[in-house]
């Protein structure tokens, strides 16, 4: 079938630019690339396609070459940059096209900003630069950390996350030149914008007649910062259907106000407390194979979805799919040459397809943008979690091999080092010092570099250490973190993480400086003090999510409080109650918990440094300094406790085991709830699952992973102790390796079990016709009833007596309304006439009545806000140490910077 003929303008080179051409041709158009250069796509060779050199940056000389094809039914371009072009042409040709003003808006970052910002969408503050001055008047009226990025980029080439006027001002000269090797354009002009922490998803949305549809919301991954690589994404995002809603809404909104009325259009935006934050707005499909991953998990050709749209055959929308889908990406971890590549199992149900993105032969760099990917792998399944486990399954089997220049990875040493003779046996170091990973080790590096930072301003405050030298090896120090310690991935660490971090500065600083470093300290004080870093960190972490939980408990409690439930005792009905009463049970429960998590990191007031081996050291250090520099009150008193001791590592896990115990109990409470049988609750489809067999069969899988994740949480806390109590009261492998590692393993865990309880708190249901009818026949209010004939002078053992032998005469096989009446009959004058009545009387020992349950609300909120304001002064005082630090190592560097 002949179509005619259809042009592409320039195409995007790792994404679904190659694939859309070969759509074309398979849907029976004449397909054409107009290109400046063939030589971008290797694809080419084996390419059905018809390649046209043209100044593809014109659109008269697209006109051109358009007016030459015979039966032409639409122009379209998948690179970013040529979209304005390859829209124009198509316009000038009376083809589908949108708006080339608006496109042109929208591709430059600083008019698209200020656009949305003249609509009142919410954005990042955002300033533009075009010199290292502008950059310097910027920073000084901003709240670092800032995003600096090219104004016409794609793909994150340029893109940085800058934590210091330094780094932002190296950030503005490299993205000047980012877009020069890739698309031969200069980029002067540079933004610097705000940076907004909170989840990062994309609305995938396609417009056609002034329609905007919304294709889905997906959830984004990103590697490590500094850098925005992105390395994967979930389809649908994991958020609740209001929530998706409101969020292609927004991101339509956005779209709109730009003017996009044609084509598809990709949204990039960030959720925080006070809304949604649109990033950027980009007139195109998304990049990264998503549309390949979406139309496996629709049932539907994305990419013919937008060759038809633009071949004016119109649009239709995709039919809602249960199917979920996700998409991981393998990064290249080092420069060189790519030996081998390639996956070490092949795709499956889950896994449909997988790909290659660089050749072998090829040379590779890291440059912090998409072209770090080397492969990706889709996966889809019924369920999300089924589909990243698929994917990522897929994608960790590539064998990937790189031959650098030379071989100075692992086994560069410091000058003078006692390890370098020591070299472990191949089979150990495999089992022991794997490779390095960012994903991995980057909070540990991070943790490093701030003792680093530390320490040299110490030792020359001390002058232990000329300030030059101090000066110059922080500076490094400062390069590794601004890239994000990437030139450390894959590397070979024999001895341990801080020695492969050693040796890269001794490479950057050279060995007689970097020798420095080590001076009055030892990795052991050194462990005990990341150990400390990562604990704080984590249970700072973990207060804020009980936060966010006890947030979501507080709110519907005081909706819930109103309504009658069945009270148990032993899954047996024993009193009228309410479903907010429960609600604030286990908020007061959360709260006790998240108290000892805020005294254990009161508690972690004493910094290891100084210590040394245990032994403390002859040089005449300043402990205290180093320690407010790291956000500690004290040094410790005994050097030999601050290297030995692990007992806050067991009493945070011992905290975190308690949290994921209350919430496994709340968990069991809600599944039985769940059940045809009790029906108290209901918990929406987005937070539910199906069954493989059974078509009827609806099943709350959530509360099931909670209750998992205690088994992970407690078996850490088992893990940490039983390697810590048989270990030396000294520096040991056993106490601050496998002591302190189950550490993250137990944030992650009951992030998650945290995270899901408050998804479901928030949005399950009641239903209050079946808390009611389980009450309906009187049996939950006899216990009133006993206690009000103690005020007629019965003892209450006589009245217990006296109304159990009343209720067990009652006949079962009479209807609940004929039961309620003879316990009315039997008990007139003390049978309390409505539930509510009954409920309400139960006033006393915190019982759910109304005014005890307002009392409960009433002394709940404050406790609430203490905490929420406890946690962020803790943060606060953390944050102004590291802010004290990072001003000293900026004068250090200064002050010496010419020297």
């Amino acid at each position: 079938m002949n179509r005619g003929s259809f042009l592409f303008v320039e195409s995007n080179t790792t994404g679904t630019g190659e694939l859309l051409m070969r759509r074309a041709r398979l849907l029976g158009f004449e397909t054409y690339l107009a290109t400046r250069n063939p030589a971008r796509y290797p694809f080419l060779k084996d390419s059905v396609v018809q390649v046209i050199e043209a100044e593809t940056r014109s659109p008269d000389e697209l006109v051109g070459v358009a007016t030459k094809l015979s039966g032409l039914a639409g122009i379209y371009s998948s690179s970013d940059y040529f979209v304005e072009a390859a829209s124009s042409a198509a316009m000038a040709m009376g083809l589908p096209a949108a708006n080339p003003e608006a496109i042109a808006t929208c591709r430059n970052k600083s008019k698209q900003a200020a656009e949305l910002q003249r609509q009142s969408i919410a954005i990042p503050e955002t300033r533009l630069a075009t010199s290292v001055r502008d950059v310097e008047n910027i920073l000084a009226q901003a709240t670092l950390p800032v995003v600096v990025k090219p104004v016409s980029g794609s793909g994150s080439s340029g893109v940085r996350l800058c934590d210091s006027a330094t780094a932002a001002i190296k950030a503005f000269e490299s993205a000047r030149g980012a877009l020069l090797d890739q698309v031969d354009l200069p980029s002067p002009d540079i933004l610097i914008q705000q940076y907004v922490e909170g989840k990062e998803y994309s609305a995938e949305i396609i417009a056609c007649d002034g329609t905007l549809h919304c294709l889905g919301i997906l959830a984004k991954h990103k590697g490590p910062a500094p850098c925005f690589v992105e390395v994967g994404h979930d389809f649908p995002a994991p958020l609740p259907e209001p929530s998706q809603r409101e969020l292609a809404s927004f991101a339509a909104g956005a779209v709109s106000a730009l003017g996009l009325n044609f084509g598809p259009a990709h949204v990039e935006f960030v959720t925080t407390e006070s809304g949604p934050v649109i990033i950027e707005v980009n007139p195109r499909l998304a990049g990264g194979m998503i549309p390949v991953m979406l139309s496996h998990a629709l049932g539907t050709s994305i990419l013919d979805m937008v060759i038809g749209l633009y071949a004016g055959e119109g649009f239709t929308p995709a039919r809602a799919s249960a199917r979920a889908g996700a998409i991981r990406f393998r990064l290249v971890h080092k420069s060189g040459k790519l030996k081998r590549l390639g996956f070490s199992r092949n795709p499956d149900r889950t896994a449909p397809e997988a790909g290659l993105l660089k050749s072998e032969g090829v040379e590779v760099s890291v440059n912090g943008d998409f072209r770090d990917r080397v492969a990706y792998a889709i996966g889809v399944a019924d369920e999300l979690n089924a589909a990243v486990t698929a994917a990522q399954r897929m994608i960790d089997s590539i064998v990937i091999e790189i031959e650098t220049a030379s071989d100075e990875t692992a086994d560069t040493q410091v000058a003078g080092s006692s390890e370098g003779g020591w070299n472990l046996h191949p089979e150990a170091m495999k089992l022991l010092a794997p490779p390095i990973e960012i994903s991995r080790d980057g909070r540990l590096l991070q943790h490093q570099a701030a003792i680093d930072e530390a320490h040299l301003v110490m030792l020359a405050d001390q002058g232990l250490v000329s300030q030059p030298a101090a000066a110059d090896l922080l500076k490094h120090i400062l390069d590794l973190q601004n890239e994000g310690f990437q030139s450390l991935e894959g590397r070979e660490a024999p001895r341990g993480l801080y020695l492969a971090y050693e040796a890269e500065l001794a490479a950057r600083a050279g060995p007689e400086k970097a020798g420095w470093l080590h001076l009055a300290r030892s990795r052991n004080d050194l462990n005990a003090t990341i150990s400390l870093l990562s604990l704080r960190e984590a249970a700072c972490s973990i207060s804020q999510q009980i936060g966010i939980a006890q947030d979501a408990l507080l709110q519907r409690a005081e909706e819930a409080s109103r309504l009658v439930a069945p009270l148990y005792s032993q899954y047996q009905i024993a009193l009228p109650g309410s479903p907010g009463h429960y609600l604030l049970g286990v908020f007061f429960a959360l709260g006790r918990e998240r108290e000892r998590l805020h005294s254990l990191l009161e508690d972690i007031r004493n910094c290891p440094m100084g210590a040394g081996a245990g032994g403390g050291t002859s040089i005449p250090v300043d402990p205290l300094k180093t320690a407010a520099l790291l956000g500690f009150e004290l040094p410790s008193f005994n050097s030999l406790d601050a290297v030995a001791s692990r007992d806050h590592h067991l009493q945070g896990l011992s905290v975190f085991a308690g949290v994921s115990i209350l919430l496994s109990r709340v968990a069991q409470d809600l599944q039985v709830w769940t059940t045809r049988e009790f029906a108290l609750v209901d918990i929406p489809d987005n937070l539910a699952g199906g069954s493989s067999m059974l078509p009827q069969k609806k099943n709350p899988f959530l509360l099931e992973h909670i209750k998992g994740s205690a088994s992970a949480v407690i078996g850490a806390y088992v893990s940490a102790a039983t390697a810590t109590c048989k270990a030396p009261f000294s520096n040991s492998i056993e106490a601050s390796n496998y002591g302190c590692s189950p550490l993250k393993l137990a944030e992650d865990a009951l992030k998650q079990a945290i995270t899901l309880t408050s998804l479901i708190v928030r949005f399950m249901s009641f239903n209050v016709q079946s808390m009611r009818e389980n009450l309906e026949d009187g049996s939950g209010m006899t216990t009133v009833a006993a206690e009000r004939m103690t005020s007629r002078g019965v003892p209450f053992r006589e009245a217990h007596t006296i109304i159990g032998q009343i209720a067990r005469r009652l006949s079962q096989d009479s209807s609940v309304a004929e039961r309620r009446s003879e316990l009315a009959s039997h008990l007139a004058g003390v049978l309390p006439e409505s539930l509510e009545e009954c409920r309400d009387a139960l006033q006393f020992g915190g019982g759910p009545g109304k005014r005890s349950t307002d009392d409960q609300v009433s002394v709940a909120k404050p406790l609430f806000q203490d905490m929420q304001l406890k946690c962020t002064e803790q943060s606060e005082r953390w944050a102004h140490a590291k802010m004290y630090r990072k001003q000293r190592v900026k004068e250090l560097i200064d002050k010496h910077r010419s020297t």
